[in-house]
């Protein structure tokens, strides 16, 4: 009755181990996917550098109406208008009226808003310490993005 008992046992302790390892093997390769093949892991962009990559941005201007041969009866083409660096904004003007077709939030942003303010439509979108606040208007047919960044100081 005793060898049995020992060979239990020696059963028990061996798919202990053999369970430590593995879960050690697991959470290495969980690790390591966190921080990359070179363990060089990805770090957020301080104050300086935002502002930075923000100067370096061009101006944003009011797109031209697009040329199309297009009957009246169409309906009226959607158009990205840039909330950079917040996101993209898809617009349709109805007449003198822009109808927000989607928003989009750009990488390290999220979407807070999206509605109209005053009867002008407007999208908010929230990143760090950067709000980018998109008000929408049509000119000639087109839309057009009045985009303004604030900074949480």
């Amino acid at each position: 009755m005793r060898p049995s008992r020992a060979r239990s046992a020696a059963a028990v302790l061996v798919w202990v181990v053999m369970a430590a390892g593995a879960l050690v093997v697991g959470l290495t390769a969980v690790g390591a996917v966190g921080s990359g093949i070179t363990g060089e892991g990805l770090r957020p962009l301080t104050s300086e550098e935002i502002d930075t990559r923000l100067a370096a941005l061009p101006a944003t201007s009011a797109p031209q109406p697009p040329a199309s041969s297009a009957s009246p009866a169409a309906e009226p083409q959607a158009v990205v208008v840039s909330g950079a660096p917040g996101g993209t904004v898809v617009v349709r003007c109805e007449g003198a009226t822009p109808r927000i077709v989607s928003a989009s939030p750009a990488q390290g942003f999220e979407l807070k808003e999206s509605g109209s303010d005053d009867g002008r439509p407007r999208v908010r979108f929230e990143g760090g310490d950067i709000e980018v606040d998109v008000r929408l208007t049509c000119a000639n047919g087109a839309p057009v993005g009045d985009v303004r960044v604030e900074h949480d100081d």
